[in-house]
């Protein structure tokens, strides 16, 4: 028993130093309807909690097997987060608080994968793709820090063209520091969701139950305004993209309640739940709240994916921690069971068809691939029978039902999914 204990304090600790393992960064190319000539990029590693990342493509998430012993570009570490953007896959190696380098490939007329170039990078807790452009944040993250600073990344010309600094106290304005969590484009605008925390090391706050949204003009990151609200916590977390744009242009905005108090301790005063900015407006719309709570029946949400037509496919575990990386889900959440909610009509289904929760080891987190069709796939590490399976399960949003498709050799588990088109 006291092995066990030692193993599991140190395998925490690790995965605290590596917190930006690519399972759960956000990725934002996923949602959108893809040209049809292209691959999908599927990334993997030996194991759910070690080896190092090796990239491989597949023609469908829906069948075959996908053979990992001898294939792939194999990365030199496993900490890394990937965007799509305009043809080409970045590869972002997470430096901890030192530069990371980014690696860049694109898809030959053969459909395979080449390097193209390369450049280097500060490391990012919060990024995702704005047109060209790939927006990153490095959080003000010790106490004696006070500045974030961001970088506008071209994806056209593979370079950094404008980079600032933001003032992470006085943006929230309480004492504390705002620590970004997510960012969207939302028509001429960036919409930048933040927590209000005492520091980065523990994401502590005299504020549990208040939320931020900044609003700047882009491409100069001018701050237009900050929206507070208080019905609900912290949007997402630590690596945790919880925000998304639908069709019509709608914000929404998923309160987590993943960010402890003071002393430690959850907050109940206020539940998780999903707030709306309409189109056209910067304020919430004070008639939408859909109480998650309620809904499941006090369960926690590590991870949303948009899926479409309304859909939401919800990661959900019975416990809450604010480092919800989606292979902590197993080991501190209790388990991941999935869920569909509908923000058109307030529905709410538990899934059917999907691993049972206690056997789910790893998921792909944000990385998803959505036609916004209202279905979507994600990738998912079990252990069934005592037997390892990794493998792609498309979840349908009006049945709630999930379906397995795509799966390893067995010998890597998966751990993101982009669609990659070949460049014009």
């Amino acid at each position: 028993m006291k092995q066990k204990k030692l193993f599991a304090a140190g395998l925490i600790t690790l995965l605290f130093l590596g917190a930006c393992s690519k399972d759960d960064t956000p990725d934002n190319t996923n949602n959108e309807d893809k040209p049809k000539d292209g691959v999908f990029v599927i990334t993997g590693r030996a194991s759910a909690f070690a080896g190092s990342d090796v990239i491989y493509t597949a023609n469908s998430l829906d069948t075959g097997t996908l053979i990992t012993t001898g294939t792939g570009i194999e990365q030199d570490g496993s900490t890394f987060n990937y965007s799509v953007n305009n043809g080409s896959l970045f590869s972002f190696k997470f430096g901890q608080s030192a530069a990371g380098s980014v690696d860049i490939y694109g898809l030959d007329a053969s459909k395979k994968l080449v390097k193209s170039s390369s450049f280097q990078t500060e490391t990012m807790t919060c990024f995702a793709n704005v047109g060209d452009d790939i927006l990153t944040f490095k959080n003000a993250w010790q106490p004696e820090e006070q500045f974030t600073q961001w970088f506008r990344i071209n994806a056209k010309s593979k370079q950094i063209v404008a980079q600032g600094e933001i003032n992470a106290e006085a943006l929230v304005g309480n004492g504390e520091k705002a620590f970004f969590t997510d960012v969207k484009k939302v028509g001429d605008k960036v919409f930048a969701s933040f927590m209000s925390v005492q520091s980065g090391l523990t994401f502590r706050s005299a504020y549990p139950d208040s939320n931020y949204v900044a609003i700047y003009k882009y491409p100069e990151m001018t701050l237009e305004k900050v929206v507070r609200d208080g019905r609900t916590g912290s949007i997402g977390a630590y690596w945790y993209n919880a925000t998304d744009v639908d069709e019509d242009g709608n914000y929404y905005a998923f309160g987590t309640k993943l960010t402890p108090d003071l002393s430690g301790k959850y907050s109940t005063v206020t539940p998780a739940g999903i707030m709306k900015i309409k189109s056209g407006t910067t304020e919430y719309d004070k008639t939408f709240f859909i109480n998650l709570t309620t809904a499941s029946g006090g369960q926690y949400v590590w991870r949303k994916n948009y899926l479409g037509k309304g859909y939401f496919l919800l990661s959900m575990c019975p416990k809450a921690y604010q480092y919800p990386l989606m292979y902590l889900a197993g080991l501190l959440g209790g388990g991941v069971k999935f869920a569909i909610v509908n923000v058109n009509d307030g529905s709410f289904k538990w899934v059917t068809g999907a691993p049972a929760a206690t056997s789910i080891q790893l998921t792909t987190g944000d990385y998803y691939y959505s036609k916004l069709d209202g279905t979507g796939y994600v990738g998912i590490y079990s252990n069934e029978n005592n037997t390892q399976v990794s493998a792609v399960y498309k979840f349908d949003g009006a049945s709630a039902t999930a379906t397995m498709g795509l799966k390893t050799d067995g010998k890597a588990a998966i751990t993101t999914i982009n669609w990659l088109p070949i460049a014009d």
